[in-house]
């Protein structure tokens, strides 16, 4: 470990008090050397003159050596870093200069090795993204070529070649989903260094994103009903957050009953704001909550629809997470379903309870202030 601002300064305090003592030696000796000959006064001055030059030269190759020692420091502890270690070389005192340099050199170190891990951490799941929709893909191209196959026939029963190509319009369907989604996850790893979250009223957002669904939800007779507070502000990106918002209605159009309300609401608290997009269907099994964010999962409902390819909840997740926000999905039930239980009347569907009053809500809370 090296000190050597302490030995710089130990050189010059020497330096200077050699020097000091010697001017004092010299001044007391011109005192006796007044009635001494010329001669003997140029061989004083010369040989303090001497004198000095040698204390100075001791000096300057003192510290020069000292100065050597530090920059070898620094350079040693620049390569250690270069090599992936952290070694000490400096004391790490708070007033000493090279401790702080060493504390500064090595934050750095830490940030730049952060910043690959980061790197190395979204490429591999760039990787696993791309695996996992290749090995998606593979299953509607399997089923496309074999029904193409099927139309080589030259006998159809009567209705049954349009059966087939219905079937393959919604397996190239499937396909387009995919291709959207994906485009949609690369488009976000893209961004997400650029995304900016700012304070902006919470309104405009969740307006601009009911408008997008607001026509398929109309083809199946759904209405959305926006409730609660309309004046909140939140702390989010508008572009991210209304795709992931859209994410979320769109879920609830395609798992929500035909002919029933979808519920938008917004409440605010003290450190979040929070939007509630409900639908009434068959609920979420507590099993599902954590699973229904993973990347092309489909839950048990999956089956009663045929379009989606299982990235919408993925993505929305991965947007609220990089502001700073999260989702979260429950079940609910409303005072009418709940009656119908306490007074046991429910229906009995598929081994479960009515749908009347009852189905998902998943939540979306954003940071109230930055």
């Amino acid at each position: 470990m090296y000190d050597n601002q302490g030995k710089i300064r130990k050189i010059v305090c020497i330096t200077a008090g050699i020097w000091l003592i010697s001017l004092l030696i010299f001044v007391l000796l011109c005192g006796k050397l007044i009635e001494k000959p010329p001669l003997v006064w140029i061989s004083a001055c010369t040989g303090y003159g001497i004198w000095n030059l040698c204390i100075f030269g001791c000096g300057y190759w003192a510290i020069r050596r000292t100065i050597n020692r530090t920059m070898n420091g620094i350079n040693a502890c620049i390569q250690h870093l270069i090599d992936g270690q952290k070694k000490q070389f400096f004391g790490m005192e708070e007033e000493s200069s090279l401790g702080k340099f060493q504390n500064q050199i090595w934050k750095l170190y830490e940030i730049i090795n952060g910043a690959k891990e980061r790197e190395e951490k979204m490429r591999r799941e760039m990787s696993g993204l791309i695996a996992d929709l290749v090995h998606q893909i593979n299953t509607p191209l399997t089923n496309i070529q074999m029904y193409c196959g099927f139309l080589e026939r030259d006998t159809f029963a009567p209705g049954e070649r349009e059966k087939i190509c219905r079937i393959i319009d919604s397996q190239v369907e499937k396909l387009g989903g995919f291709g959207d989604g994906f485009t949609k996850a690369i488009r976000l790893e893209e961004d997400v260094m650029q995304m900016r979250p700012t304070e902006q009223p919470i309104l405009e957002m969740v307006l601009a994103a009911i408008d997008q669904i607001a026509w398929k939800a109309e083809q199946n007779g759904q209405e959305i009903c926006l409730e609660g507070a309309q004046d909140i502000c939140g702390v989010y990106d508008r572009r991210w957050t209304e795709e992931a918002l859209f994410n979320l209605l769109d879920n609830a159009v395609k798992y929500g009953e035909k002919g029933r309300k979808i519920i938008v609401s917004m409440e605010e608290y003290p450190m979040v704001v929070r939007i509630d997009v409900k639908n009434y269907g068959v609920p979420l099994t507590r099993a599902e909550y954590g699973k229904v964010y993973q990347r092309f999962y489909r839950g048990n409902n999956a089956a009663l629809v045929k379009e989606g390819v299982g990235l919408g909840l993925y993505l929305t997740r991965k947007i609220l997470n990089q502001e700073n926000g999260y989702v979260k999905a429950e079940v609910w039930r409303t005072e009418a379903w709940r009656a119908e239980i306490t007074e046991g009347a429910a229906e009995t569907q598929g081994g479960g309870t009515s749908l009347k009053g009852q189905g998902s809500v998943f939540s979306i809370f954003l940071p109230k202030s930055q």
